[in-house]
């Protein structure tokens, strides 16, 4: 009994001993940190127009960008279940979002990584402007108080005009030379939508009979031959 005993008392003092050296090495092991999340970002300018350069930011930091095809593919650290805010920063010359994409972190059990879109929309829109002037042949288009081009034989013009989105601008038929035309210098004002536009403008002239003026010519009447004295 003394000798199981005394083989326990022993046995337990030696793994007392060793305790502090298992705690140890406890200690020193770490966890190894979990793979990041793997989404990916589509940005376009337009739908169907892939835009390269739009770079990817989280947290203010600036992280990868878009490639030829508009997309890129961004990894992201955190705990799954949170939800992380990205914002796009557009190349120049387009509009960046000011709403994130609110991506929340979730491991990807198929093969397909989740995909997220975002648009990038041209700073600078482009309005056509195509012009028809009945009985308005060969008058002279003004845009912002400047000529940029005449109707041609049957009335008809076409001007392209780069603009902001929500940009006004009037376009005026001048018809100062023509003053048998009526209405006077008539004028159209277009707004600029937020995509390329086709607009037209429209007008109807009326064209003034010209009043012929009779003279009344006196004559010379023939004086015969007198008679008498």
């Amino acid at each position: 009994m003394l000798g199981r005993m005394g083989y326990s008392l022993a046995a337990l003092r030696a793994c007392v001993l060793l305790l502090p050296t298992v705690l140890g090495l406890g200690c020193n092991m770490k966890a190894e940190p979990a793979p990041p999340f793997e989404i990916i970002v589509n940005v376009a300018s337009d739908r169907g127009h892939p835009l390269p350069g739009a770079i990817v930011m989280k947290g203010g930091k600036e992280g990868p960008s878009t490639a030829a095809d508009g997309k890129v593919t961004v990894k992201i650290g955190g705990l799954e279940g949170e939800s992380v805010d990205l914002m796009i920063k557009c190349p120049a010359d387009y509009v960046s979002p000011t709403r994130a994409i609110s991506v929340l972190l979730r491991r990807n059990s198929g093969t397909k990584l989740p995909e997220y879109d975002a648009l990038c929309p041209p700073a600078i829109r482009h309005m056509v402007i195509a012009v028809r002037a009945d009985n308005g042949p060969n008058l002279p288009v003004k845009v912002l108080d400047r000529v940029v081009g005449y109707t041609d034989g049957a009335g008809a013009f076409t001007y392209a005009l780069p603009l902001r989105p929500g940009d006004g601008v009037e376009m005026i038929l001048d018809t100062s030379g023509y003053p048998l035309l009526s209405p006077k210098n008539p004028s159209a004002l277009l707004t600029m939508k937020p995509y390329d536009d086709v607009v037209t403008f429209d007008q109807k002239f009326q064209v003034a009979e010209v009043k012929k003026v009779y003279r009344h010519v006196n004559r010379p009447q023939a004086i015969g031959p007198r008679r008498g004295f």
